[in-house]
């Protein structure tokens, strides 16, 4: 593939490159926007960071939602086509063991008995 002005690759080059550069300046009115927001609502009293966070968990969630629909799509296919799986399941769906109760010993340091 040759590359130069006037060329296919040229072309294809330059409308990459002003494809890229709309696409950045969106994402600055973008950023302006949001940060636009971010000013009304600590304006409004209410807590950003808090905000913030909440739209993060819920984005989150509904990453989570469309995995989940996944997997058990996965686990359908296999079953009905007969393929083994050997799923293991991502660390923060498996909850941790409860911790165990304190061991106390009849005679405690400290204590008179």
């Amino acid at each position: 593939m040759t590359i130069g002005h006037g060329t296919a690759a040229g072309e294809k080059l330059t409308a990459y490159s002003e494809r890229m550069e709309r696409l950045l300046d969106d994402m600055d009115a973008l950023k302006e926007d949001l940060k636009e927001l971010k000013a009304e609502i600590k304006n409004d009293g209410f807590n950003v960071r808090a905000l913030t966070k909440l739209v993060t968990i819920r984005r989150n969630r509904r990453t989570a939602e469309v995995e989940a629909e996944l997997l058990n799509d996965l686990v359908l296919y296999a079953h009905a086509t007969g393929t083994p799986l050997d799923v293991a399941l991502p660390e923060e769906t498996v909850s941790p063991a409860p911790p165990l109760p304190e061991r106390r010993d009849a005679h405690s340091p400290g204590e008179d008995g």
